[in-house]
């Protein structure tokens, strides 16, 4: 461990993938540009002898948080580490390709551009000068010191989950979010988005906590709990359908999509509220100045999470990824948030 200078957590962590040295730190896509990190919960049996447990472990020895004669602590070893990726301006969690089931659980981290040295006063950094607006960079700390980092890491830290997401349950790693019919996913709270996510296509469960299926027969989408019932969600080159199957408690609140009636799922009944080949046609008949600008949004009404705050209703809202680029050709704004 080297004294006196920073202990910067992305190098270590390259350093560690390429040693081999813990199973299951890899690379999450072929283009190298997400790392996957094991990542196995306190609380499930052989977490404390994890790859995840000894990369943690490793982790805070690094830092000096681990000496000779301490006693073992997993479950802060992982805090330490979590607390410094979600810290760190190079690295950002994609939930949605993570697993948090199964004896090989893991989150996936996306690298972002690596920080560079201050330029001299009065020249911008190559990083400014061509930064790309769809990929803005968080604002850039100053080096971290030893000192500094020690200041950082007393606080408690934040709670391991935020209150308002979806978690995704599978029993195998989920393909890459690519196609036209990748699905994007968002929880809104009023106007503010609380939860955005992307999931290859295909079809998926979207259910409350506590459901139990063995074996699971989709990808399960777990909703924030108390929110709302099971339905059937599908994302295909045909568009989006959702089915209320019977039996799964209470119906949602109204759904609203282009291409369907607003109102209610009845149990049983598949409803198609986006139409792929429907949209494409609606955008050219736009571009030629013979119709609106199509919409594309699909919002399903869920109940207010157990423990929320009263105030803004939470709100599901699905599309498909090629809708919004075709969009973006327009040059026109996006679609404004759903009314309550």
């Amino acid at each position: 461990m080297a004294e006196g200078g920073p202990r910067r957590l992305r190098p270590w962590l390259l350093a560690q993938l390429r040693s081999g040295r813990f199973p299951g730190l890899q690379w999450d896509d072929a283009a190298q540009t997400a790392l996957r990190i094991p990542w196995a919960h306190g609380g499930r049996s052989g977490a404390k002898e994890s790859a995840g447990a000894a990369l943690c472990r490793a982790w805070a020895e690094y830092k000096g948080r681990l000496r000779p004669g301490d006693p073992p602590d997993p479950a802060g070893w992982k805090t330490r580490l979590r607390c410094a990726l979600a810290r760190s301006p190079e690295f950002r969690e994609l939930r949605a390709r993570g697993r948090t089931d199964g004896p090989s659980s893991y989150r996936v981290y996306r690298l972002l551009p690596a920080r560079e040295p201050k330029p001299p006063k009065g020249r911008q950094s190559q990083k400014e000068a061509g930064l790309s607006p769809q990929e803005p960079l968080p604002p850039t700390p100053p080096p971290e010191t030893e000192e500094e980092a020690q200041d950082e890491e007393e606080p408690a830290p934040p709670p391991e989950e935020a209150p308002l997401r979806i978690e995704v349950e599978c029993t195998e790693p989920l393909p890459p979010v690519h196609g036209d019919a990748a699905l994007v996913l968002r929880l809104r709270q009023g106007a503010a988005v609380a939860w955005q996510g992307a999931l290859p296509p295909g079809e998926y469960l979207l259910s409350p906590p506590g459901r139990q299926e063995a074996p699971p027969p989709l990808p399960r989408l777990v909703l924030p709990a108390g929110a709302g019932p099971g339905l059937l969600l599908s994302s295909a080159p045909r568009g989006l359908f959702l089915r209320m199957r019977p039996g799964d408690g209470p119906a949602p609140g109204p759904v609203r999509g282009p291409h369907a009636p607003h109102g209610p799922l009845q149990q049983g009944a598949l409803l198609q509220p986006f139409d792929a080949r429907r949209f494409r046609k609606e955008l050219e008949l736009h571009r030629a100045g013979r119709g609106p600008r199509p919409l594309h949004r699909v919002t399903l009404e869920l109940r207010p999470p157990e423990g929320a705050p009263q105030g803004g209703g939470l709100v599901l809202e699905l599309e498909q990824a090629f809708a919004q680029r075709l969009l973006d050709t327009l040059g026109t704004p996006p679609e404004t948030p759903p009314r309550q």
